[in-house]
């Protein structure tokens, strides 16, 4: 498995105290938003589509009724941030890490992830349909109920993972480990299996999408 590339992130972030009007003047003005740390704040109704950002931390942010439809993260971290329902929707990120942040719903569809990783998160519900990941790890993350159909995984790792009722279907699995994960109900139609790698006991309940009776 490669080795993740951590955020690449400046001695010199600049603290910013509006969150919500530093990224809207930046869209405005169709300019980057680079070396920043935004802490502490909410922001309601952004809609953004135009701007990219590099080299910064979003800490503690909560984020309501947004959207960042295409926009391009580049050495980020987001920490105990709210991101619930926030619409990423073919977004870009690389060397990204979301660390401890509440992600319920979150839309991920069409998004391309490279050098990321998300620790302590929860997932719930999130759609990451079509999602391209390349050099990706999920630690102790809730993904249950979450919606990865026709994801393209390369060296993808899930460690301590809750993935119960997940939907896997047209996402081939292939070198995908399972066996430190709750897996429980998750759907798939069963060709996306093969090369999976699962426990004895995950074995048996997979058995079902390969028409098999277990006794």
């Amino acid at each position: 498995m490669s080795k993740i590339e951590e955020p690449k992130l400046s001695n010199a972030l600049v603290e910013f105290d509006d969150m919500e009007n530093r990224i809207r003047n930046a869209a405005d003005e169709e300019e980057d938003i680079k070396e920043f740390h935004f802490s502490n704040t909410d922001s309601e109704d952004l809609d953004i589509r135009i701007i990219e950002f590099h080299e910064g931390v979003f800490e503690n942010c909560r984020f309501t009724r947004c959207t960042f439809h295409a926009i391009y993260f580049a050495d980020v971290v987001f920490r105990r941030c709210d991101l619930s329902n926030v619409d990423f929707s073919e977004c870009f990120f690389r060397r990204v890490c979301f660390e401890d942040c509440k992600m319920l719903g979150t839309d991920f569809a069409k998004a391309t992830f490279e050098h990321t990783a998300l620790q302590q998160c929860n997932c719930k519900l999130s759609n990451l349909s079509s999602a391209k990941m390349k050099n990706v790890r999920f630690d102790d993350t809730d993904l249950s109920s979450s919606g990865f159909e026709q994801c393209v995984f390369k060296s993808v790792q899930f460690q301590n993972c809750n993935l119960t009722q997940a939907e896997f279907l047209h996402a081939p699995l292939k070198g995908i480990d399972f066996t430190t994960c709750e897996i429980d109900g998750i759907q798939l139609s069963g060709p996306e299996l093969q090369g999976a790698v699962v426990t004895p006991v995950q074995a048996c309940d997979l058995s079902r999408f390969l028409g098999l009776i277990v006794r």
